[in-house]
């Protein structure tokens, strides 16, 4: 499974090398922005570093992500998850408790349809059993069919996005419990400049193997660092549900790095 990441990660990494750099159609919002839109390919980087409590269960669960997303042409997609985990729960003596934690490949992202101000999409994800201890990731390796829809608002300078997916276990230790539950979420962001912007994502969780609906309550503030460069800070709550993995508390920071010139701030069209 380990030389199986590797080889996707090689691949991603080719086609980051020969990814196109095709700007997208929407503009009545800043870039920066757009690129909290899951319907809108920006070819970037991304490091961020989030704290999750688990507050039924006690105890915290730290994890640093790099993530890399190439986009290839004006419809396809590519993205990878690199995680290093740090888990407080209390677990046999042997366990590590950090290390690498289970990597992620978007194979594909493809756009169905976009018009100036609305997109569909579709992709199809997979997470992979590469955790180093048993407490550092799931034990499973899951599919995770994606569908969202995007549309901009003009006049209010909002972005209203909705996303539907399905994440099923399909093999990985059979001592670990199956994993399969539907999300929902909802994005709104919210521009106020060419630097500032907000996110506010409600996501909701329907576990079919642990039974019962729980919310998350997402947010999101971010700058515009340098025409290349955005941070953010990204608190979250737990309203209701007491299953660890869909109900959480949880704060992130991080960064991303453009790696072409369509977020020059300069550009009339950036918001």
């Amino acid at each position: 499974m380990a030389k199986l990441a590797f080889l996707l990660f090689l691949v991603h990494f080719t086609v980051f090398i020969y990814a196109q750099n095709v700007a997208d159609t929407t503009t009545a919002i800043s870039n920066s922005a757009k690129a909290e839109d899951p319907s809108q390919f920006f070819t970037r980087i991304e490091v961020f570093n989030e704290l999750q409590y688990y507050k039924k269960h006690d105890f915290y669960l730290n994890q640093t992500i790099v993530r890399t997303i190439v986009k290839i042409g004006k419809r396809f997609t590519t993205r990878v998850d690199l995680p290093y985990v740090n888990n407080t729960f209390n677990a046999p003596a042997h366990y590590k408790t950090s290390g690498m934690g289970d990597i992620s490949f978007r194979l594909l992202g493809f756009k169905f349809f976009e018009s100036k101000l609305s997109a569909f999409t579709a992709s199809m994800e997979i997470s992979l059993n590469t955790a180093q201890s048993p407490i550092l990731g799931t034990g499973k390796n899951l599919l995770i069919p994606v569908v969202s829809y995007s549309k901009v608002i003009p006049k209010r300078k909002m972005l209203l996005s909705l996303v539907l997916q399905q994440t099923n276990s399909v093999s990985g230790d059979e001592e670990r419990a199956d994993i399969s539950f539907t999300k929902l979420q909802f994005i709104m962001v919210k521009t106020f400049s060419k630097r500032t912007w907000m996110v506010v994502a409600p996501e909701w969780f329907l576990d079919y193997i642990n039974g019962g609906l729980s919310m998350n309550l997402r947010s999101r503030l971010g700058y515009v660092l340098t025409p290349r460069i955005n941070a953010w800070i990204t608190p979250s709550a737990g309203i209701f549900g007491d299953f660890a993995g869909r109900y959480q508390w949880s704060l992130d920071v991080g960064a991303r790095y453009f790696l072409f010139k369509e977020m020059n701030l300069k550009k009339k069209n950036s918001g």
